[in-house]
């Protein structure tokens, strides 16, 4: 069969990988051991006055642990809460003098960025003067989202041949319908309703007109945010900024000459600058170093900080791969934890999360509950750049939601169904036998169509979770059924637009959440924020591998532990190859 043949062929590279990772691992404790890489102890400390030093380039996630396992694969500046907490402190701090930021290519999302220009605001408002370099503001790409976050410094620089691609917002969505069609693939799907439009990808060959109403919306509104902070800082009138865009980009000598930068200059002319302004004898600290000599207080009240990124689902691990995504159980442990802890009187829950399985939202829905309405702990919702369909049936559950003006939330839908490769498979001459108990035990069969009786049975199943879902909007925003469906269909909406209808609280980022859950619990501002679950030494995450599971699972030992990433790529294979468990699992979630 060919399935037992590719079975094969992926074993043996399971396999290989499993004996690759134990060289891997003894690597990693080498480098531990030798105090090097990210896992190396810094000797600054602030006993003169210095400036904060920062280079933005490369993935951020909404956190991860500097002195972890993590930090040797995203680096020890992937944290974005360590990054806006360091900012923010510095900006109080007597010894920092200023704030210097080399801008590269970071990947951050709109509301992601809005979360560090808050940050760098907040530092520029504390009258200490700030500058943010760059070689280029997108490099054959939009710069528009970079520029909007490099003009909450004091002074932007330009390197002499750079360019400022000040060129708007695009959306760009693929259609494969017409590829599916060559394949003699199809997709039968269904969808509540008729926004839920992440389905058209599969289904037709351009834009719905609800789906072209909702992007442009989006893409409109985001437009909006941005070029009020930049008329704001630059000193520029809304109509100015909005014909800047719309004429951009910008060459160097033009985009000073309209004031959209303040300097032309090299890398290397912008020390001496900050001598200048600051003294002779000033020294530079970097975000790592700086961030080491934060001090904390284990005992008294403090507010409870999770977070959850990535696509839920009930599966999930510990440490680094938390970051691919939300696991219904982990989330479920690292709330307990917080609620068992009698110090706790609050809990923040950061979501950056399209969406996932149902089941596994409602588990995490019905923790939140728990904790708010029985243990009596606020919860505040704080979302990250998306917070939207599963992510916000998770949010409805909290005593109040924040949300940047740029944050995607809402998506009140489902989807589900699954692609029928029956013509590929006979293009391939691929012929599949059938042996069955009972009339539907082959429905989420990727070799057949659905029978009338099964198309029912899931268009049921989809009924009940949208119903489901909207009954739990209602209950946590007070609203009726009929003011929830105005505002639901699957529609995604962003912070700005959801404010207006009611679908979060406030507008603000992390740090605005948390200090939401210090005023819900009467707790002073001084209150300390701990992460849930406790943060691990890096020998703890490395031993998190080789810990046995709870859930019933076979023990392997040392080496089955190890490989234990690469039984999830084991399992999705399974899943892609099997004729009971087809593509209905990626199809079905909530996205």
């Amino acid at each position: 069969m060919i399935r037992t043949f590719f079975k094969f062929i992926f074993r043996v590279f399971f396999w290989i990988c499993a004996l690759l990772g134990l060289n891997v691992v003894a690597l990693i404790l080498i480098i531990y051991f030798a105090g090097l890489g990210p896992f190396a102890n810094s000797s600054k400390s602030l006993e003169k006055d210095s400036v904060l030093t920062l280079t933005l380039n490369g993935i951020y996630v909404e956190h991860t642990d500097t002195s972890g396992l993590e930090s040797l694969v995203l680096g020890s500046n992937s944290s974005l809460f360590n990054l806006t907490r360091a900012i923010r402190h510095a900006a109080q701090d007597e010894k920092i003098k200023g704030l210097s930021i080399r801008l590269e290519e970071p990947f951050l999302g709109p509301a992601q960025i809005q979360e560090l220009r808050e940050a760098l605001l907040v530092f520029r408002q504390s009258g200490k003067p700030s500058w943010c370099y760059t070689d280029t503001f997108g490099d054959s790409s939009s710069g528009t989202g970079l520029y909007y976050l490099a003009t909450a410094c004091e002074e932007i620089w330009l390197q002499p041949m750079g360019s400022v691609n000040l060129t708007g917002i695009g959306l760009e969505v693929p259609f494969a319908k017409g590829a599916l069609d060559k394949l003699d693939v199809k997709a039968e799907v269904g969808q509540r309703k008729e926004y839920k439009s992440y389905v058209e990808m599969f289904t037709r060959e351009d834009f719905s007109e609800p789906n072209r109403e909702e992007l442009q919306a989006i893409a409109d509104s985001i437009l909006s945010q941005f070029v009020e902070g930049i008329a704001k800082e630059r000193k520029l009138a809304h109509e100015q900024v909005r014909l800047l865009i719309n004429n951009g980009p910008y060459l160097t000598q033009e985009a000073q000459t309209i004031k959209l930068v303040d300097r032309i200059d090299f890398r290397h002319n912008l020390v001496p600058v900050i001598q200048e302004k600051v003294g002779k004898d000033i020294e530079f600290i970097g975000m790592k170093s700086y961030i080491a000599t934060f001090s904390h207080t284990l005992e008294g009240d403090k507010v409870a900080l999770i977070f959850g990124s990535g696509s839920i689902s009930r599966d999930g691990g510990d440490g680094l791969w938390d970051e691919m995504g939300i696991s219904s159980n982990s989330t479920y442990k690292a709330f307990k934890e917080a609620i068992e802890d009698k110090d706790v009187k609050a809990i923040v829950y950061r979501i950056n999360s399209g969406g996932g399985s149902p089941s596994a939202s409602e588990t995490i829905y019905g923790i939140i509950n728990y904790a708010k309405e029985h243990e009596k702990k606020p919860v505040i919702i704080s979302m990250s750049d998306a917070a939207a369909s599963g992510g916000y049936w998770i949010a409805v559950a909290g005593t109040k939601i924040v949300a940047q003006p740029a944050t995607l939330t809402g998506s009140i839908g489902v989807f589900g169904g699954k692609f029928v490769l029956s013509g590929l498979f006979e293009k391939l001459g691929i012929k599949w036998g059938s042996i069955t108990t009972s009339e539907n035990a082959n429905m989420w069969s990727m070799a057949q169509s659905y029978t009338p009786a099964q198309w029912a049975k899931l268009n049921a199943e989809l009924d009940h979770i949208y119903n489901g879902f909207t009954a739990r909007v209602a209950k946590g925003r007070h609203m009726t059924l009929d003011q929830v469906e105005k505002v639901a269909r699957g529609r995604v909406w962003t912070g700005e637009q959801a404010l207006a209808l009611g679908l979060v609280d406030q507008l603000g980022g992390l740090h605005t959440a948390l200090d939401l859950a210090k005023k819900e619990a009467n707790l002073a501002p001084e209150t300390e924020v701990h992460i849930y679950p406790q943060s691990k030494t890096f020998l703890e995450s490395l031993s998190t591998l080789f810990d046995e599971e709870d859930n019933g699972m076979i023990e392997m030992g040392i080496l089955g532990t190890i490989i234990r990433p690469f039984q999830k790529i084991w399992a999705v294979f399974n899943i892609l190859l099997s004729s009971q468990e087809n593509l209905y699992t990626p199809l079905g979630k909530m996205k």
